[in-house]
């Protein structure tokens, strides 16, 4: 892009976060959990209140019984515990320590998106494209300012797009590092784990390979000890396969779940409009590809009983990944240059943007059928 499209673009990320900012609903931390059921909160504040200990109170009231801190959230206690400490050590409100977190998070996310742009080499209509798909998912940005306690999901999106440009500028050792470090914000980073051996294995890159090996080994083993010195609660490892124990003669049920989880990628259905790029590596696509596949298959494999109404927020942790393959492996210039198809689907990035609990925009609560 040239110096005016430059503008044009920063212009336009201005625009976009300004119109997200002020169309999120936002709400308190007591209705962030009790009034748009984000219970998995309670979790990650006690680890907030506990810091700088690890250990401590590991419960608090839910529904009026002594609950325990979720095992899987404990799991994730690297962000909560270092907010909480600089809450502590500053004598502040934590929920404004996460707060700006995940703001930083947001910034270095649109940071991450512009660096992808210029490796992939966009125009300006493409580069609005893309980064309108990455930043407009109400499951991403959106969802975030909305619930700021899941600061370490906005972290895991952003080293989403750094495992995408490392496996496509073929950093081995920085993608190695991005694998590793993702295990201490949450368990799905094993299908990060899992495509960066296939990636390293397939460029004969065995002395990485085994190092990989080493220290994830070593970062599954903290995180689990730790999480265990948090908690005593169990790890609840039946909802890797509770679609095994599903009445299938639910159909209804079981459509409505798996429709929930494929929405969020609706937008990337914009591919059918693409042409194939033929300077690609077909090894790194794959391994885009199939890392998100497992992504989404956990929350499946979970079922309508495990997941619930979860499956779409859990699957969306592939989105970024998802997106960087599509625009990877597809050329879209054909596309923008129509503008019929480029506005109209611009447009209707924003109003998809609008999730009837996250904005302050009700219009789409028509369309909830996952309450069941």
């Amino acid at each position: 892009m040239n110096k005016s499209d430059n503008k044009i673009y920063y212009l336009y990320i201005a625009f976009s976060f300004v119109f997200i900012a002020v169309t999120t609903n936002y709400l308190s931390l007591y209705d962030i959990i009790f009034v748009a059921n984000q219970t998995d909160s309670l979790s990650y504040t006690a680890i907030a209140k506990n810091a700088p200990l690890l250990s401590g109170e590991n419960f608090f009231i839910l529904n009026n019984k002594e609950t325990l801190i979720a095992q899987h959230v404990a799991q994730r206690f690297v962000i909560p515990y270092i907010i909480g400490s600089i809450a502590h050590f500053l004598n502040v409100d934590f929920f404004l320590i996460f707060k700006l977190f995940t703001l930083i998070f947001i910034l270095f996310y649109i940071f991450l998106i512009n660096i992808l742009i210029k490796k992939l080499n966009f125009n300006l209509k493409v580069s609005i494209l893309f980064f309108s798909i990455l930043f407009l998912n109400p499951y991403l940005v959106r969802y975030h300012i909305f619930q700021p306690i899941q600061a370490h999901d906005m972290l895991f999106f952003c080293f989403g797009l750094l495992f995408s440009l490392t496996m496509i500028s073929r950093k081995y050792f920085s993608n190695l590092l991005i694998s590793i470090i993702a295990i201490y914000l949450r368990q799905t980073s094993i299908a990060l784990l899992i495509g960066s051996s296939i990636f390293l294995l397939i460029n004969k890159k065995i002395k990485l390979f085994l190092l990989l090996f080493l220290l994830s080994s070593l970062s599954l083993f903290l995180t689990i000890k730790t999480g265990q010195l948090i908690t005593s609660d169990t790890f609840p490892i039946n909802l890797a396969y509770g679609i095994i124990y599903y009445d299938f003669n639910q159909f209804e049920k079981l459509l409505k779940f798996l429709l929930l989880g494929i929405m969020p990628f609706v937008p990337l259905f914009v591919i059918l409009f693409g042409k194939i790029n033929k300077n690609i590596k077909i090894s790194s696509a794959f391994i885009l590809l199939f890392v998100c596949l497992m992504m989404i298959g956990q929350p499946i494999l979970g079922g309508p009983d495990g997941s619930v109404n979860n499956v779409g927020r859990i699957a969306n942790l592939c989105f970024p990944i998802l997106t960087c393959f599509c625009f990877y492996v597809w050329n879209f210039e054909k596309f923008v240059n129509n503008n019929y198809l480029f506005y109209s689907f611009i447009s209707a990035m924003f109003l998809w943007s609008l999730h009837p609990t996250y904005s302050i925009f009700k219009l789409f609560g028509v369309f909830r059928f996952y309450n069941y």
